[in-house]
Order: structure tokens, then C-alpha cells, then sequence
């Protein structure tokens, strides 16, 4: 398996990475298309030089994997077609032909050509020739396969899972339920598509009060809509028909999909791309798959082809708010802040139950400093989450930092203090409690054994450190801050901030030369406006003197 992915990781780069004899126009702007994941482009580029250069192996198959990676697998068949006539063998061409074989439902076929199928990865072939065996009602050579997948170390739940699948797609309803709760049993951590599919099992097979007692045991209270509505189903005794499980010609997209799973973390994610549009491909209601292929494409910058897949989904669907939650992040990471709130908004309205849809409101909002719209939402998150138990201690936190910013500092004081008893060695909210209570000059000494303590959790923390370092400055302690403020500076060598609050400690031990440097260097990373005019004045009067104007204002010395 780790042969596998590490193999995965460099395919692409040799397989995109063309001879030099088709550099032309079209092939060099195929190539930047590529590299800037822009596989509409890249296709339109690839396609012209193809017609110019029809036997080049190398040109065929980056083709066949910008129309894999936008969707168009139909035509990357036809060229993989080309692709084998031309005597080229590939382990993408190879996928391409299984996948197409077993939609035409041409399973003999596919289980000849897999045979031979020396480029495909071991894993794909075996589970691939597992489930078609399986469908074809032959349970022993299937069996034999799932067994020695699962002898694999860490394999035995995902070649299990497999086999239940496969069970499930095939109609052998009995064998599948005995195998899933093997899978479910008190040992593993199974995935969640395992145990919706074994409750949707159960609940056609009328064994409600199994299905209830299973989605307890993997998810308790949620606030997720689909496992809600097993829960409804479940209680309710709603029976799930039969005939809504996927045949095995169609089921068997999740070898793709579970393969795009296991790679994920390591693989490239054009080449994790590759295989969740084989899943789809197969089948076109596998909403994991799309909810996958729309989250790579994100990742790989193509929002508007990530915001079409979400679009796939109606507002009746069970994965609905999960796909419209993926839509606004799409938008967000374009650029499209307001119409990601816009999608949020309207989501909270339709599942005004949900504390996670508010919750995440709350966070684009806070993003766009909309502090009192952030407020709200949060606060309407924190109410729901007390009906079903208690709030994390992160929607205490960010709470806190809103009202903070809304000048409510009682408020925020007592959500931090609150997020703190959920979780007390946060560092997060032990540091972000601490620095505001040193800003505030409140409670010095509580505020700095606060940080000290989120230090021991973090020491690699430049903002973090930093609050020491300003901690012991505002309590005087100049020389204890200085290699504080020297260490934060090292951890965040461009922060205006830590630069500015090393001038300052470096100005209080006599270092005047080295204070006025580093805020200099303040200047130099874009400060907030009224902190660049504060630094401009240092290093025309120096600190002591701006102390001075400041306490003459205010009729207290700022620090």
C-alpha cells in the first residue's frame, strides 16, 4: 500500500511532463494550463496538439487526464482507445477501460482484460475483479479475494467493508448484515458510509430498533441532517425499499471512491481526482464522490468547476447542507465572501436546527469583521448545541473574540473564562485571555501564568510567545522579556507586531540603536495604520517621549 501511494505522488509529474519535440503554441500553453490546474484550458491546448502529433503516447495521456479531471470521462474513453491501439499501455488508460467495461456491463470482458492489466495497481484490480465476481454469484473466488486484501496490515475493515458493499449490491442481504456487524462490533473505527449503509440495511430488513441502537453507538446526538433523518426513519419504522441499493455494475464506484479516500492525504491531488471521477462516472448519485471531487477541485483552485458539482445536489437531498456548506467555502476561497454568506444565511433558514450551519455563519462573518452579525450567530449555535449537551469550548472562544472586538469585554471575559473550564490547557484561549488582560492592564499576574502555561502547550508559537515576552514588558520585567521577544521574533521573523514590541523591550534595557532597527523593520511589513503612525513616532521622539504624550492624554503611562 505505501508503494501504492508514494507511487501516486510522482505519476503525474512524469506523466504531464511532455517530449520536447511537440513544444508548440498549443502545447506550451497546454502545459501552463496544467500546471496552473486549469483542466478545461489544458484540454482545449492538449486536443490541438494531439491532431498536430496522433501517435505521441505522452500528449494522449495528459488528454485523457485533464478530461478525467473536469469530467469528461466519456471522451477520455475515446482517447484511451486511441491510446491502446496506438500498442501504448498506461495505469490511467488501464483504469479508464475497467471502468468503462464494467458501466457497458460487459463483465466477462472487464474480467479478462483485468488479467492482463499490468499497469493498475493490485488494490484496484482485486477489488474491482472481487465485487464483479461477487455479482456474478461467485462467492468463493470473491471471498478469496476480500480474505487476502484483508491479510494486508490495517486492511481488514476496508477489505470487510468491501465485501459487505459488494454483498449489498449483489441482493445477498443476509450475508451482507452478518458482515457489517462484524465491522460495527465494539472493535475499529468504522467510516461513516459503513455505517449509513448498514442502517439503511436494517431498516429494510424492519429492524428498527437495531438501526436505532447502531446510529447511537457510531454518531449519538447530531446535528448532521442525513444521520437525523435514519434517526426519523429509524424511530418512525419507516422501511428503506431493497431496490434502492445499486447494482453491482454501479455500486462498485466505491472501490474508486474508498481507493480517492486512502490516498488523499499523500497523493497528488490531481491523481486522487482521477480516481473519485471514475467513481462518479460509475455512478452519478454517488454523492461522497461528489462532495470529494468538489473539495480537490478546491484545493487545486478551480472553484467554479467545485461550485458545479455542490450544484448537482437538490435541496431535497439528504447531503444538501453538507454540499451547500462546501459550496460557500468554494466561494469563499474565489473571492465571493458575501455570497458565501449568502448561501449560509439561506441554510440556516432551511435547517434552522442546525448549530454547525450557524456556527460557520458566525465564522465568515467574523472573517469580514461583521463582528455583531458574528455575534449573533454564534450566540443562536451556542443555544442549540445546550439542547442536545454543551458547546465546544472553540464557540466559546470565538465568541469571546468577537465581543471582545464589539468593546463587550465583560461578555467576552466570561465566554473566555467559560471556554477555559470546557477545556483549561487551550492554549489558544489561555493566551488570547492572558494577552487581553495585559492590554487592558488587569490581572497581570493571573494573565501572565496564563500565557506561561499556553507556552508549556506551545512552545513553537510566535504569537504565543510573543504575549509572554509582552507580558513581563508590561509588568516591567524588561530583561525577562527580551529573549522572549527575541525567540517570538524568530518564529515570526515578518509579523509587524512582534517586530514592533522587540523595539520597544530593546528601547527599555538601553539597546536604542537595535530598538529603533526592528521598527524599522515593523515599518517595513505594513503595520495597521495607527499602529505605523505610532512606530513612525518612536523613531522620531523615541518611546520614552511617546509614553510621556500618551500619559499626558490619558492621565495614565502606557507601556
Amino acid at each position: 500500500m505505501k508503494k501504492f501511494i508514494q507511487g501516486s505522488i510522482f505519476f503525474l509529474a512524469a506523466s504531464i511532463s511532455e517530449v520536447a519535440s511537440a513544444s508548440s503554441g498549443a502545447y506550451l500553453a497546454g502545459r501552463q494550463a496544467i500546471s496552473d490546474h486549469n483542466f478545461v484550458t489544458a484540454s482545449k491546448f492538449q486536443t490541438k496538439s494531439v491532431s498536430a502529433d496522433p501517435s505521441n503516447s505522452k500528449l494522449l495521456e495528459g488528454l485523457m487526464i485533464s478530461l478525467i479531471a473536469q469530467g469528461s470521462v466519456d471522451n477520455a474513453i475515446s482517447i484511451a482507445e486511441v491510446y491502446r491501439d496506438n500498442g501504448n499501455l498506461s495505469q490511467i488508460s488501464q483504469m479508464v477501460q475497467s471502468a468503462s467495461l464494467i458501466k457497458d456491463g460487459k463483465t466477462e470482458a472487464f474480467l479478462n482484460f483485468v488479467k492482463d492489466a499490468s499497469e493498475i495497481t493490485p488494490i484496484l484490480k482485486d477489488l474491482l475483479s472481487a465485487w464483479i465476481l461477487m455479482g456474478l454469484n461467485d462467492e468463493v473466488n470473491a471471498n478469496l479475494i476480500f480474505d487476502e486484501t484483508a491479510k494486508v496490515q490495517g486492511m481488514g475493515q476496508f477489505a470487510n467493508f468491501h465485501r459487505a458493499m459488494s454483498q449489498l449490491a449483489a441482493g445477498k442481504f443476509d450475508q451482507a448484515q452478518k458482515t457489517f456487524s462484524r465491522i460495527h462490533s465494539d472493535q475499529g473505527n468504522p467510516t461513516r458510509r459503513s455505517v449509513i449503509y448498514h442502517t439503511k440495511l436494517l431498516l429494510s430488513q424492519s429492524k428498527f430498533k437495531e438501526a436505532q441502537r447502531l446510529l447511537e453507538k457510531w454518531f449519538g446526538p447530531t446535528f448532521d441532517p442525513e444521520i437525523e433523518g435514519l434517526f426519523v426513519n429509524a424511530t418512525n419504522e419507516k422501511v428503506y425499499p431493497k431496490t434502492s441499493f445499486p447494482e453491482t455494475n454501479i455500486a462498485v464506484a466505491d472501490v474508486f471512491h474508498s481507493i480517492a479516500n486512502l490516498i488523499s492525504k499523500e497523493a497528488d491531488p490531481t491523481f486522487t481526482l482521477i480516481y473519485s471521477r471514475l467513481a462518479q462516472y460509475l455512478d452519478f448519485k454517488h454523492v461522497d464522490s461528489t462532495l470529494m471531487t468538489a473539495d480537490l477541485l478546491v484545493e487545486l483552485g478551480q472553484h467554479n468547476l467545485a461550485i458545479k458539482e455542490h450544484e448537482k445536489l437538490s435541496n431535497s437531498h439528504p447531503q444538501f447542507f453538507a454540499s451547500e456548506l462546501g459550496r460557500a467555502e468554494a466561494l469563499r476561497s474565489s473571492g465571493k465572501e458575501m455570497e458565501a454568506i449568502e448561501v449560509l444565511a439561506n441554510l440556516t433558514v432551511q435547517y434552522p436546527n442546525s448549530a454547525n450551519g450557524f456556527s460557520i455563519l458566525g465564522n465568515h462573518y467574523r472573517r469580514l469583521e461583521l463582528y455583531d452579525k458574528a455575534e449573533v450567530a454564534y450566540g443562536e449555535a451556542i443555544n442549540l448545541y445546550k439542547n442536545k449537551g454543551e458547546a465546544g469550548w472553540f464557540l466559546y472562544y470565538v465568541r469571546g473574540i468577537t465581543r471582545e472586538r464589539l468593546d463587550l469585554w465583560t461578555l467576552a471575559e466570561k465566554d473566555f473564562r467559560k471556554a477555559l473550564s470546557l477545556n483549561p490547557t487551550q492554549p489558544q484561549v489561555l493566551n488570547y485571555l492572558g494577552y487581553s488582560l495585559i492590554e487592558k492592564n488587569s490581572n497581570l499576574d493571573e494573565a501572565l501564568e496564563m500565557i506561561e502555561r499556553a507556552v508549556k502547550e506551545s512552545p513553537d508559537s510566535g504569537y504565543i510567545v510573543d504575549s509572554l515576552g509582552w507580558g513581563y514588558y508590561k509588568l516591567g520585567q524588561f530583561e525577562k522579556a527580551v529573549p522572549n521577544l527575541e525567540r517570538a521574533a524568530e518564529l515570526m521573523p515578518v509579523d509587524p507586531i512582534v517586530n514592533d514590541h522587540l523595539g520597544d523591550v530593546y528601547w527599555m534595557v538601553g539597546r536604542k540603536t537595535e530598538a529603533e532597527f526592528q521598527w524599522r523593520r515593523a515599518l517595513s511589513f505594513d503595520p495597521e495604520e495607527e499602529e505605523m503612525e505610532r512606530i513612525k513616532k518612536k523613531l522620531k521622539v523615541g518611546l520614552s517621549q511617546v509614553l510621556m504624550d500618551e500619559a499626558n492624554e490619558t492621565g495614565t503611562l502606557v507601556k
